[in-house]
């Protein structure tokens, strides 16, 4: 049947894109009306840099799904199937980087509230870590063909890696994505915030917050689960549909999570103000 999971992949991604960006939005409005802080923090910038990122990633996908993605390739035109391809790889490595810079927008962060050497070395070897193994990724993206166009047009001939090669590289890169995310959502903020000087209710609340990166860390799970069935029909439009969800859900939760730290100006006013009606 012919199966269309288009308005799906648009509607699961849109909703948390626009949560993201709104998040983002919040973040900046903070940062600018708020504390009036001149000097912004490196975090901001690549969390404004992944925002970009993630905007021109869902442009790519709103025309990918147009073209037929979410549908089996049997009831896609051959010129659409191409043009949904040629989207689908050109969002690779858009994401491979907006999901980079989500982490390392979180590391900046946590550098900035960690005292000791211990953990901000390690904070830092992890971003260091993080870019390398993200560059590497995006290269595999393009040098998986002989001839890149192999990724769009059938008719260019050439050799590409196996699917079981492609499918082996995304495997190591989720579950390298999962750990981060776990070090940076819990694995390092609770010992380095056990120590520190600072009131509880405000480090336990930190804690709280940095947590829900674990739910970045459940996307990458849940895209672990699809993984296996891309390729496995020659179905390319149809497998990879579950994949686009969730690796957009990945970075949006990301974002998402990365900037709630920095709203809390924002949340005690709005909680102030409510509180403030309610009294008079």
């Amino acid at each position: 049947p012919d199966e269309n999971q288009g308005p799906t992949i648009l509607g699961t991604t849109l909703s948390v894109f626009i949560l993201a960006v709104m998040t983002t939005i919040a973040r900046l409005y903070v940062r600018i009306r708020m504390i009036r802080n001149v000097g912004w923090d490196v975090s901001d910038y690549t969390m404004i840099l992944s925002m970009v990122l993630c905007i021109a990633g869902q442009c790519v996908i709103i025309p990918q799904v147009y073209y037929g993605a979410g549908r089996h390739i049997e009831y896609i035109d051959p010129k659409d199937f191409s043009q949904a391809m040629k989207l689908n790889f050109i969002s690779q490595p858009i994401y491979l980087f907006a999901i980079c810079f989500v982490k390392i927008s979180v590391g900046f962060f946590l550098l900035r509230i960690a005292v000791r050497p211990f953990f901000r070395r390690l904070i830092m070897g992890i971003m260091i870590f993080m870019g390398v193994y993200t560059f590497g990724c995006v290269l595999t993206v393009f040098l998986q063909c002989s001839d890149v166009r192999m990724m769009w047009d059938l008719t260019v001939k050439g050799t590409c890696w196996t699917v079981t090669q492609i499918k082996i590289l995304g495997y190591l890169n989720t579950v390298l994505n999962m750990i981060t995310d776990l070090a940076f959502s819990v694995g390092i903020p609770i010992p380095m915030l056990w120590g520190v000087q600072m009131n509880r209710r405000h480090k336990a609340s930190l804690i709280c917050i940095l947590g829900l990166g674990l739910f970045a860390t459940a996307a990458s799970m849940i895209k672990l689960s699809y993984i296996g069935n891309y390729g496995r029909a020659g179905d390319l439009m149809w497998d990879s549909r579950n994949l686009t969800i969730w690796t957009v859900q990945e970075c949006n939760v990301g974002m998402v999570a990365g900037n709630l730290p920095c709203l809390k100006p924002l949340f005690r006013s709005i909680l102030v103000s409510t509180y403030g009606k309610g009294s008079r």
